[in-house]
């Protein structure tokens, strides 16, 4: 009975990441389109394919979940939808970890590394909704305050890439500079898998012996001023940033950990 669940789910998954696939070629040439046509400025169109992925992405949650691949458990998800501008933080343990929180933000500018923009399946989705490249520091800023000026939210991936599994949390400088710059809340999102899937280290075929359990926890809104009160010099200011976010997320996991 088990070796017949584990090559139930082995296909589940292997069904599951082809309909996204193909369901993302499918709304990249057929309803981006259509929204972008009829929207009278490109920042509405932007965020009207953005609702879009944020509706796809809750019913390829609600297909895996409902397939036996996974099960998850979101704490303080009503938090996200409060307010508007801000900056929304997070760990990357998996593949799945920007499905799910955009899943809950129903509109939101998501920074993306550099590589994902040449992958044929997303390109189109990413210049759809108007999602910044993290490529290129200046431009990063410039884009991410252009869109928190507009009473848009972000959403940042500190570390740029998926936790390796067994070393420690390293976060880029990036979401710190956002946060310093733009002196704007934020508000760190802990995400954990367990058993390990889908990680850096792991093939999307590598599935563990049991479902998939995410465990996810949204945090507190984070006023700034707390670092940039202290009259320090900026780069200081977005070292100190960068440091206490990274104990605020790995905190976060241990005791996600020792909850079980």
């Amino acid at each position: 009975m088990k070796l017949i669940k584990f090559y139930w789910r082995l296909s589940a998954t292997g069904f599951s990441f082809t309909a996204f696939g193909l369901g993302a070629a499918l709304i990249t040439f057929t309803l981006f389109p259509i929204i972008h046509l009829f929207s009278f400025r490109r920042c509405r169109a932007h965020l009207g394919c953005q609702f879009m992925v944020h509706l796809s992405f809750r019913a390829f949650i609600w297909m895996m979940r409902n397939l036996g691949v996974l099960t998850h458990e979101i704490v303080g998800a009503e938090k996200l939808t409060n307010g508007s501008g801000k900056i929304i933080v997070a760990n990357h343990p998996t593949l799945l970890d920007v499905v799910f929180l955009i899943s809950l933000l129903p509109t939101a500018f998501c920074v993306v590394k550099k590589a994902a923009w040449s992958n044929p399946f997303f390109t189109g989705l990413l210049w759809a909704t108007g999602y910044i490249q993290s490529d290129d520091p200046i431009k990063l800023l410039s884009n991410c305050a252009e869109q928190l000026g507009h009473g848009n939210n972000l959403l940042i991936f500190p570390e740029a890439t998926r936790t390796v599994p067994g070393r420690p949390m390293k976060l880029k400088r990036g979401a710190a500079s956002v946060i310093a710059e733009s002196k704007k809340q934020f508000i760190p999102v802990i995400v954990t898998c367990k058993p390990s899937a889908l990680s850096k280290a792991n093939k999307w075929y590598e599935i563990p012996h049991r479902k998939m359990h995410f465990k996810i926890t949204v945090g507190d809104w984070i006023d700034p001023q707390r670092y940039l009160s202290m009259e320090d010099h900026l780069s200081i200011v977005k070292r100190r940033i960068n440091t206490d976010l990274r104990e605020i997320l790995v905190a976060g996991i241990e005791r996600h950990e020792r909850s079980g």
